[in-house]
């Protein structure tokens, strides 16, 4: 009886949630309630690492951070020298006007490196600083055969000045260090590990931390992508520990005048385009940023001639590059936004717009309403790839878009089960179009250009599929580019943000590569669809056809890229529900592990997870000022 009553009592609760309004009302609440579930989750997950923590720590008989960072140091000096290349690194420090506290821990964390082939080309842009030039004599003597010292006696810059200091440059590869920043004590020797282990790269750099005036941790690490060309485009994100080998600063002459202020996201700009090499990105902290009142890393706004100079920098690159178009600084999110010209914009390409569909006339009609009448680009068709509409209103709907748009509308059918890859390849072939965009009949278009986007993208010989952002009606974040995953394969970036998120330095707002977009908005040319065989409809019918086929892209040495002013909403499977694929999870789980294993795109230091949330196993050091002074006495010589 009880059970009865159990059974009755859910089944009137869901029929009064199953009626529209009902649903719609309780829609933002749960969502709510859903979201401060998540945060509530990750505080519980923070505090079970803490707790994880603390016991590693009583096992180690409470061994301190400090002394088990001292300890890593120590034994690092030991096991560096069995490396079989040991290039000489030359530490640039351009000097102007800077306190002397900061400029002292700079040199000191030069001098406590475990790596010992180092040299330091410190060149004093007119200061006219008599304890500066001490400092500098002091440091010298300590170090008179590591150390090369030049004084301008009138201010040049910091351009001209980090010329100066490249000049005195001798060893095999050069790092730029900042006077008011530090290194780590293993920064130029897991540097010089990278160099063996990659065949000795000509650009390599790392992650990096911020630390406040008085030396403490001010922010996130930046964990770091690995070498992401449209990403570095829009925001120099490499900038520390950058190391470049010194015959590639000569070929391109050094640092340009007249782009002081972002000298350095020029120079690798310029610099990658000389190398014929892989940029290496090395996935640990190495560089602490001292951000203070004048500084880049405190605020654009305290050297605005800097984003003047970036825009000058990355105007020229894509010049250089054969790829016109005009440049923009957005001081929201501090990142530039290049607006590519079309290749032939007098004869434009005409995209075929592949959408999959059965029944759901509102879903269809909303999409075909928003596409036809929003969208600025004219140039292209839509083909309704369908497998058994029996709704009269969804075919009349199709009878009235036909006679519409008789050139640009057309319906092809195939009556099967659900097989989205076959409906995909189905409409491919109908399609006249030199490129394909597949969408979901879920989907409705929010920005205007959203077409114009994608396409000055895709247009590019190197770049494979082009996803954008789809959010939820209610604005939410549903799709920012996918990372991959050994247990969840693939997971939607950014998903149950807010829109205009800054997370992970506003990486939802800029353009970048990605392993892989959804399908439910994705456009490629023809011929590269073709080229990898179209989608999967015998192993993959109806999950994660979209993966497989944007590695498979990738398998060709093609990149995959998201932008995030192409911009629609997507009502998730509102037409096709739920459903279960055990064996397209097995199946690329076995097929594709290698690349679910390490996504390029996410850095090992975060978990597996769209959030970018901190790895427990990859423990940062997360040293402070207090444990810098002791690591400086215990491996710096003293001056």
């Amino acid at each position: 009886m009880a059970l009865r009553l159990k059974k009755t009592a859910k089944y009137l609760v869901l029929s009064v949630l199953s009626v529209p309004a009902v649903a719609k009302a309780l829609e933002q609440p749960i969502f709510k309630a859903s979201r401060l579930s998540h945060k509530i989750n990750q505080w519980l997950n923070k505090m079970v690492r803490n707790l994880k923590r603390t016991r590693q720590l009583a096992d180690s008989r409470y061994d301190s951070k400090l002394d088990i960072a001292l300890r890593y140091f120590q034994n690092q000096k030991q096991w560096i020298l069995q490396l079989p290349y040991q290039p000489t690194i030359s530490v640039l420090i351009p000097v102007y006007k800077v306190k002397l506290d900061y400029l002292k821990e700079t040199l000191q964390s030069v001098s406590a490196q475990t790596y010992p082939f180092w040299e330091v080309c410190i060149v004093d842009d007119a200061s006219n600083d008599p304890n500066i030039t001490e400092m500098l004599a002091s440091f010298k003597k300590a170090h008179p055969d590591q150390t090369k010292i030049l004084m301008h006696p009138r201010n040049q810059h910091i351009s001209a000045t980090s010329n100066s200091c490249l000049d005195l440059a001798s060893g095999d590869y050069v790092a730029l260090l900042d006077h008011d920043d530090r290194l780590y004590p293993n920064a130029l020797g897991e540097m010089v590990r990278a160099i063996n282990l990659h065949n000795q790269p000509d650009i390599l750099y790392s992650d990096e931390s911020t630390i406040d005036e008085h030396g403490n941790r001010d922010r996130l690490i930046y964990h770091k992508p690995a070498w992401s060309p449209l990403m570095h485009l829009t925001m120099n994100y490499t900038t520390h520990l950058s190391v470049y080998r010194r015959e590639i600063l000569q070929k391109i002459g050094g640092f340009r005048l007249g782009f002081e202020g972002s000298q350095d996201h020029d120079l690798m700009l310029r610099a990658v385009e000389t190398s014929s090499k892989q940029v290496i990105h090395v996935p640990f902290n190495l560089y602490q940023w001292r951000a203070h009142a004048t500084s880049t890393a405190r605020s654009q706004d305290t050297k605005p001639y800097a984003a003047q100079a970036g825009l000058k920098a990355v105007s020229e690159a894509i010049l250089r590059r054969g790829r016109p178009g005009s440049v923009t600084f957005n001081d929201h999110t501090l990142q530039y936004k290049i607006n590519y010209q079309l290749k032939n914009p007098d004869h434009p390409p005409l995209i075929s717009i592949i959408i999959p569909s059965k029944d759901a006339p509102n879903l269809i009609k909303r999409c075909l309403d928003s596409v036809f009448q929003k969208t600025t680009y004219q140039y292209f068709e839509v083909i309704i790839s369908d497998n058994g509409t029996t709704n009269q209103d969804t075919l009349q709907l199709y009878e009235q878009w036909a006679k519409s748009y008789p050139t640009r509308f057309k319906v092809v059918e195939k009556i099967q089960s659900f097989n989205f890859g076959s409906q995909i390849n189905l409409g491919a072939k109908a399609g006249r179009g030199e490129y394909l965009l597949l969408l979901n009949n879920d989907t409705e278009v929010i920005e205007p250009r959203w077409l114009e986007e994608m396409l000055s993208l895709a247009q590019w010989e190197e770049i494979g599929a082009v996803g954008c952002k789809l959010l939820f009606s209610n604005r939410v974040i549903q799709h920012a580019g996918v990372t991959l995953s050994t247990d969840m394969i693939a997971e939607h970036i950014g998903l149950g943000l807010d829109d205009d998120d800054n997370q992970y330095w506003n990486y939802h707002n800029t353009v970048h590569e990605v392993s892989a977009v959804t399908a439910a908005c994705l456009l490629v040319s023809t011929a590269k669809f073709w080229l990898v065989g179209g989608f999967d409809a015998v192993y993959l019918p109806r999950a994660y056809g979209d993966i497989e086929f944007c590695l498979s892209l990738r398998d060709k040495g093609l990149t995959n890229v998201y932008t995030p002013f192409a911009k629609l909403y997507h009502h998730e499977s509102a037409s096709r529900g739920q459903s279960i694929e055990y064996f397209e999870r097995f199946y690329l789980q076995q097929r594709r592990g290698s690349y679910l294993s390490s996504d390029p795109y996410l850095n090992l230091n975060y978990t597996r997870h769209p959030r970018f949330e901190p790895n427990p196993f990859y423990t940062d050091l997360d040293l402070d000022q207090k444990d810098f002074k002791a690591l400086f006495k215990e491996l710096s010589r003293s001056f």
